[in-house]
């Protein structure tokens, strides 16, 4: 099961409840199965970065990347978005920035560039080993 870094509510920040009820009629589930999506993208990515999927805890950057990414996808999916800023009257100007900045980040994770974690301190690592051989009980006997 994949981890998903977005909930359905968090698209509210990005798009109006109305696109995303539109979104739902047109062709129900849309808006889950893109999230389910990007959700994989991100752990690609953030594998591909070299970085270590924490069991617990949320990372507000990847809550943003996905949230964004999916808005920007599903509103796709209903309307034409404008191929380019310099059109007048495009209203998602604001989504289409935050969607280039999204991809960017994503690309800063996968190169290893961005810590998804800003919180997981980056020099410590955990060190798993089999318990000692050789004990101070053992080398009494020579």
């Amino acid at each position: 099961m994949t981890v998903l870094y977005c909930a359905e509510t968090d698209l509210k920040e990005y798009l109006l409840q109305a696109y995303l009820d539109k979104i739902e009629e047109i062709n129900a589930g849309t808006v889950s199965r893109t999230i389910e999506s990007v959700s994989e993208e991100i752990r690609e990515a953030v594998v591909q970065g070299g970085h270590a999927i924490p069991e617990t805890g949320s990372s507000a950057i990847l809550k943003r990347i996905c949230a964004v990414i999916t808005a920007y996808r599903c509103v796709g999916d209903i309307t034409s978005l404008m191929d380019t800023e310099a059109a007048s009257n495009n209203e998602w100007i604001p989504l289409q920035r935050l969607f280039d900045q999204a991809q960017k980040d994503l690309d800063r994770i996968r190169k290893g560039e961005l810590m998804p974690w800003p919180d997981a301190d980056p020099g410590t690592i955990s060190v798993v080993a089999p318990d000692a051989q050789f004990t101070d009980d053992l080398w009494r006997l020579y």
